[in-house]
């Protein structure tokens, strides 16, 4: 989105709310400038979108984070498993586990893999016995499921530059672990 689509947004916005209407010249362009930074890494018809969706659902003006969780939303409806059905597919991967190859591994929801980890963590819950696989792994699995479920949805929130920044981060700290 560019900064005169983002000003077109902000005027949208201006004419629904008389708060941000009242707004100085000054307070605008910071406002502006603001929301920029923060969703222009978005589509503009997606942010249209996620604005007027905003205004429909509430009568107070929005946050950055309102359009963002909105533009998500309507970018990627959530279509996401239930943690149960989510356990259900793992649970049918430790049941053939013995047998699974790496290409079946890659066919599994991203959640699910993310849980195991590899070919070989499938493997071996496969050996186990099939009450402590009912109970502890199933535990285990569900409580991870929704956090990963949470990770993601954060994820997605935050803009790409944040992202890319999050990562670089997480990089140069691992380096310096390793190097220490």
């Amino acid at each position: 989105m560019t900064k005169e689509e983002t000003t077109q947004v902000i005027t949208l916005l201006a004419g629904n709310y008389d708060k941000i209407a009242e707004k100085d010249k000054a307070q605008k362009q910071l406002m502006i400038a603001t929301w920029h930074e923060c969703l222009g890494d978005l589509d503009y018809k997606l942010v249209l979108q996620a604005v007027k969706r905003t205004m429909i659902e509430s009568p107070y003006p929005p946050t950055i984070a309102d359009i963002r969780k909105n533009a998500v939303e309507i970018a990627s409806p959530s279509t996401q498993k239930t943690a149960i059905e989510a356990w259900e597919e793992a649970y049918r991967m430790i049941s053939n586990g013995t047998y699974m190859t790496e290409e079946e591994f890659k066919k599994a929801s991203p959640e699910v893999k993310k849980f195991f980890g590899s070919v070989g963590q499938v493997k071996e819950l496969a050996l186990c016995d099939a009450d402590a696989v009912n109970t502890v792994t199933k535990g285990q699995f569900l409580k991870q499921y929704e956090t990963l479920i949470q990770r993601e949805k954060e994820k997605k929130l935050l803009p790409s530059s944040l992202q890319n920044y999050t990562k670089q981060l997480a990089e140069k700290m691992s380096i310096k672990q390793i190097g220490e």
